[in-house]
């Protein structure tokens, strides 16, 4: 469009010494495309009511300061520019643009203040671009101008931002001062990029934003989270740690006792034998720790002291065998043992051969169940899960997730569904050495009483009888009596 104005000017210097009839026809093209230019946004994109869509529509070029103020009249209020080839975004004019949409656009630039002029700015989507660390400078994220008390203008925070998103980006670390004007901000997404490690002017820039209320930190190849990461995030609720390198639960954890939710799903976390700063968040009412590839079990009180919970999703953990009766219990302060009152529990797609009866308290207080894909063991412990757990969860599961608890031992029941189990009331039995190991303590140890005994009685029965049988006790007895009669003799 600039190249067409162009031409026209040229053209109008050309013909400067022609009539008037030129000369008027010259001005009117030349208002003509100037009102264009005003309105390239409608021309290449879709525009409505307080709505700009221009999304996958093979923008390359970026938009400049005319174009956004030629949207003056239309008062747009969302724009959504994804989907396209913008590598350098321009400073936007003075709109009432709320939500604002530039994902997936090969991104690269941001000039400085170029948002300073959205003062209704709620939600900024900046993901899947090739935003680096160099793009993030702290002008990019300047915030509208405001007169101070000495009557100068100088760049205040934006006051109804909510939501901003960086996922997906080249970003290694930020600067310290990044979101200085964005201290309203309660969700932002950092996920899917290299950080690797929070440095200290990365950790300051994130603790800036004191109301924050959600950080989505999934995907971004870290190994732990540094102490005082999350001091003062006091309204923290949400925290997605999924998809990263984390061997050990962050102690920095400890530091949200407001979370409601925590993602820690594909992590290489191979065990949970005590409890850790997870069981400190009292709060949390959601927990997901699903595809953790390394997780083999969870220990008493592992996932313990979680009185608020009401879901939990520990599934698709192929090398899970281990689940301690105890793993969700934990003891109150008067010695009294508790477990949470979960409303939704996925335990499926792991390696477990059994389904508790003591994981909780409340079985009935459920309402959504998947216990589907597990090689189950069908003996006498798991008689339980026949009677009371295959009724339970068909009652509540939609999904038919009881034809899917299969027996994959012993081999007279493999292939066979604990729905099959329970509709042909199936006893379950165990192996006779089996159920002597699984005898009451009291029990076992008179049983192991009895058996020394008589190990150790054995070998000298045997040797009497031995003895008796080679006429040893005759020989003795003999002997004996031929002591008496030489006494008697002597005596005589």
């Amino acid at each position: 469009m600039i190249s067409r104005v162009l031409k026209i000017l040229c053209f109008v210097i050309l013909c400067s010494g022609q009539d008037e009839f030129v000369s008027e026809i010259t001005t009117q093209s030349l208002s003509t495309d100037m009102n264009i230019t005003s309105e390239v946004f409608c021309i290449l994109c879709e525009c409505s009511e307080g709505l700009v869509n221009c999304t996958n529509r093979q923008i390359k070029e970026p938009f400049e300061k005319d174009d956004w103020e030629g949207l003056v009249s239309l008062k747009p209020t969302k724009i959504d520019l994804s989907h396209n080839q913008i590598s350098t975004l321009t400073r936007i004019g003075k709109l009432p643009i709320q939500y604002l949409n530039i994902s997936n656009c090969e991104l690269i630039q941001i000039d400085q203040g170029a948002f300073s002029r959205l003062q209704d700015l709620v939600s900024l989507d900046l993901s899947r671009n090739k935003l680096a660390t160099s793009s993030m400078v702290r002008g990019v994220f300047a915030g509208p101008m405001m007169t101070t008390d000495r009557q100068a203008l100088t760049p205040g925070p934006f006051q109804k931002i909510k939501f901003l998103s960086l996922a997906y980006n080249d970003i290694h670390s930020l600067p310290q001062d990044l979101f200085i004007f964005m201290t309203f901000l309660t969700t932002l997404d950092l996920s899917g990029n290299p950080l690797a490690f929070i440095d200290q002017v990365t950790m300051a820039a994130i603790t800036d934003l004191i109301n924050l209320k959600e950080l989505r930190l999934g995907s971004c190849e870290l190994e732990t989270l540094p102490e005082g990461m999350l001091r003062r995030q006091r309204k923290l609720h949400r925290l997605d740690l999924s998809d990263n390198r984390f061997t050990t639960v962050p102690a920095a954890l400890n530091e949200a006792p407001k979370l409601i939710y925590l993602n820690f799903d594909k992590n290489p976390l191979p065990s949970i034998d005590k409890p850790t700063a997870i069981s400190n968040l009292t709060n949390l009412q959601e927990l997901q720790m699903c595809r953790l590839s390394k997780l083999q079990s969870i220990g008493a009180g592992g996932l313990g002291g979680l009185e608020s919970l009401t879901s939990l999703r520990l599934c698709y953990n192929p090398r899970l065998t281990t689940l301690d009766p105890d793993f969700l219990a934990w003891t109150d302060e008067d010695e009294v043992e508790d477990w949470p009152e979960l409303k939704e529990l996925y335990l499926n797609n792991n390696n477990l051969t059994t389904i508790d009866s003591h994981f909780l308290d409340r079985w009935d207080q459920l309402t959504r169940v998947d216990f589907s894909n597990n090689p189950y063991v069908c003996d006498c412990n798991s008689q339980w899960m026949v009677d009371v757990l295959t009724p339970l969860v068909e009652n509540i599961a939609v999904d038919g997730s009881t034809e899917h608890m299969i027996c994959r031992k012993p081999q007279e029941l493999r292939a066979l569904s604990f729905t099959q189990l329970k509709n042909t009331s199936k006893t379950l039995t165990c192996p006779e050495s089996e159920n002597v190991m699984e005898l009451p303590i009291p029990d076992m140890a008179i049983l192991l009483g009895i058996m020394i005994g008589i190990f150790a009685t054995f070998p000298i029965v045997l040797i009497v009888v031995l003895l008796w049988r080679n006429g040893y006790f005759q020989k003795c007895r003999r002997k004996s009596n031929e002591d008496s009669d030489n006494e008697e003799t002597d005596a005589f």
